[in-house]
């Protein structure tokens, strides 16, 4: 099959050799039933049928045996002698106009087209005979008019050529012969190679450039500039004025130039969002990968009373740290401002809800952040700690997690503050009429911190927009194998606050006072008893203490050595008992007596070891004729065995001589003898 005139066909001696027609039926069907014949066999070029002129049960068939029909033209057809160019294609990639610019994609393929159909012609035209011989009667004098109304039929059809070459039989001769005589440059327009063309001197140019930038006496628009350039121009040799404004819009707003001005015009921050690249990125896989953290504003409003007792109406700060893989918000610190505070105590919720630690956390730069980064508490959390970079919203991920939070949740409060003032949609706005005759049912700041510690559950139990898992079920599920497992000593070392004043420990146990709040702290045993053993070795000794300052409960004692601070052990808040029996509880009598018994038998045991030491070693008193005095208010092993005789000189017990020192009313003499006192008393 082939197109001739522009006409599908199929030739005669098809139709017969593959049983469609008889040759018969075909001169019957000329004659009689409309079959067109375009083109009479000879001896070189066989008869032509008109695919359409036959009758629909033969064209039927024939779809049958090729499928949809299309024409197969003939090589001295010059669709059938069109072949793209390929060394044309490669010439306009390459070509550099004198303003040392590339051709524009669609002129390259203009003129890439233009330059094959070029071709093409010629080789139809090199066998004339060939030529005239598949156009039927057309004779050698017709030729061009032949090629240029098939050049132009080329533009429609089946699949027509797209081509820009004249439609003019004695044009197209003439595009032809300069096409063969200049080369591909021929084709390109003259509009890119004219450099009078140029409208704008380069001394002219780099004054808009810097009229356009300028911020001190700006140019309101381009069409102060074009008004601005032309009067100028008036007074200036060199420069040539400009007809419309668009010249001047087409140079300011051209890619190279528009890069330089937007900066100085729009801010560095804009022009660095507009013009930098950006990487594509792929988000974690499994948890505890990344931590984001950031502050944003809570957006809830809370009513509180000033010191004139008046009704106020605020909001607060809070800081979150986020999961990066399944947006899980870990932990969170509502305060009045982002501060290290704040920052501290949310990566401490954090970490406590996680139970591991994650393998890099992502944070910005703000003020908080750098006393983080001092107190080693950043490196300690991760084994990366990286700081997104400034003034890039793109590199934060969580700020897109704030959004849709607030949009998608915190939204459906009655009082939700509406998001920043940026925003461009009034849904993202609040209804301040409303808002204004309902303030006193704003909620009290302690509610607002209720509402949002729920709103943060529904959030993590909400589906994850790419998973359709809920964002703690995706959380719970991963595994991360190079996470860390936190232990209490992780929590203490990162957390925990070290107090730069030594502690002593006394009998009363560890004391000292933090924020003007006075804390004591024992260390204990199992069932809450004193560990009196560990306090009789420690008595006198200094500690350092470190402390949660959200939880005074438990404290942890370590000792400063030549290497470090050494860990010692933990005391927790010292029990309290009510002094008065009217108020004590069952409990606390046996607490007491417990103690009473306890301290007793840690007397007998330091009294009787040091007693066995002395018996070792020679220098008990009894050894060399003397007593030991007994126990006071204590009957010993040892003291049930003595016979100690009583002397009419010698005092009783050492209590009556401090009692009678207690009742004496002239102890600021310096002749006062207790003794003495003592004996006129009994």
């Amino acid at each position: 099959m082939e197109y001739y005139n522009n006409i599908l066909c199929i030739t005669m001696k098809e139709l017969i050799n593959e049983g469609f027609m008889t040759y018969d039926a075909i001169r019957y069907g000329i004659s009689n039933k409309g079959i067109k014949q375009p083109r009479q066999g000879r001896r070189y070029t066989p008869a032509l049928i008109a695919i359409n002129s036959l009758p629909s049960h033969i064209i039927a068939a024939v779809k049958a045996k090729y499928g949809e029909l299309e024409a197969a033209p003939s090589k001295y057809s010059i669709r059938g002698a069109y072949r793209e160019d390929q060394q044309a294609l490669d010439f306009y990639r390459k070509h550099t106009l004198p303003n040392g610019e590339f051709l524009a994609e669609e002129y390259i393929q203009e003129y890439t087209i233009n330059a094959s159909l070029l071709k093409a012609i010629r080789f139809v035209l090199n066998d004339k005979r060939s030529f005239t011989a598949s156009r039927g009667k057309a004779r050698a004098s017709h030729i061009w008019p032949a090629i240029a109304n098939e050049v132009t039929a080329l533009k429609s059809g089946p699949d027509p050529i797209l081509h820009t070459l004249p439609k003019n039989p004695r044009r197209l001769k003439e595009r032809l012969d300069l096409f063969e005589k200049e080369g591909y440059i021929n084709l390109v327009s003259g509009k890119f190679c004219n450099k009078n063309t140029e409208k704008i001197p380069e001394e002219a140019k780099l004054w808009l450039l810097t009229r356009w930038s300028d911020n001190v006496k700006k140019c309101a628009s381009l069409t102060q500039l074009f008004r601005e350039y032309n009067e100028k121009a008036s007074v200036t040799p060199s420069w040539t004025k400009i007809k419309t404004e668009k010249t001047i819009c087409n140079f300011i707003y051209s890619e190279e130039i528009q890069s330089l001005w937007y900066a100085h015009r729009h801010g560095e921050l804009i022009s660095k969002e507009k013009f930098s690249y950006i990487h594509k990125t792929l988000m974690p896989t499994m948890r505890d990968s990344i931590w984001y953290s950031d502050g944003t504003k809570l957006n809830l409003y809370y009513q509180y009373l000033n010191s004139e007792n008046k009704r106020c109406v605020g909001t607060l700060q809070v800081y979150e740290v986020m999961d990066a893989y399944s947006e899980v918000l870990l932990g969170y610190h509502i305060s009045k401002s982002e501060d290290y505070e704040a920052q501290f105590f949310a990566y401490k919720m954090a970490l406590n809800f996680a139970k591991y630690k994650p393998f890099q956390i992502s944070y910005d730069n703000q003020g908080g952040h750098k006393k983080l980064e001092s107190s080693d508490l950043l490196k300690k959390l991760a084994h990366l700690a990286i700081r997104t970079q400034p003034y890039n919203g793109r590199s934060k991920t969580i700020e897109n997690v704030f959004s849709r939070f607030q949009q998608q949740v915190l939204k459906q409060e009655t009082f939700y503050t509406g998001q920043n003032i940026t925003t461009k949609t009034q849904e993202s706005r609040i209804n301040q009429e409303f808002f204004n005759a309902n303030l006193d049912q704003l909620p009290t700041e302690q509610e607002m911190r209720d509402i949002y510690a729920a709103r943060r559950e529904e959030w993590n139990n909400m589906p994850h927009p790419k998973t359709g898992i809920p964002r703690i079920e995706m959380y719970r599920s991963s595994v991360n194998p190079q996470a860390v497992k936190v232990e209490i000593w992780d929590i203490v070392d990162m957390f925990y606050v070290t107090r730069q004043k030594e502690v002593t420990c006394t009998a009363w146990g560890i004391t000292f006072t933090e924020k003007k709040i006075k804390y004591d702290f024992m260390v204990y045993k199992d069932g809450n008893m004193p560990d009196l053993d560990w306090l009789q070795k420690n008595i006198d000794k200094k500690f350092v203490v470190k402390f949660d300052p959200s939880d005074l409960s438990m404290i942890f004692l370590y000792e400063r050595t030549a290497a470090g601070l050494k860990y010692n052990t933990v005391a927790s808040t010292k029990v309290a008992i009510h002094r008065g029996k009217q108020e004590q509880e069952e409990w606390e009598a046996q607490y007491i007596k417990d103690i009473e018994i306890a301290n007793k038998q840690a007397r007998i045991n330091r009294y009787e070891k040091m007693e066995q030491l002395q018996r070792e070693h020679g220098t008990h008193p009894e050894d060399r004729g003397f007593r030991s005095p007994a126990i006071a208010g204590i009957q010993t092993s040892v003291a049930a065995k003595r016979k100690a005789k009583k002397s009419s000189n010698v005092l009783g017990s050492i209590g009556v001589i401090q009692k009678a020192v207690s009742n004496a009313d002239i102890m600021q003499e310096e002749d006062f003898d207790p003794y003495e006192y003592a004996k006129r008393a009994m």
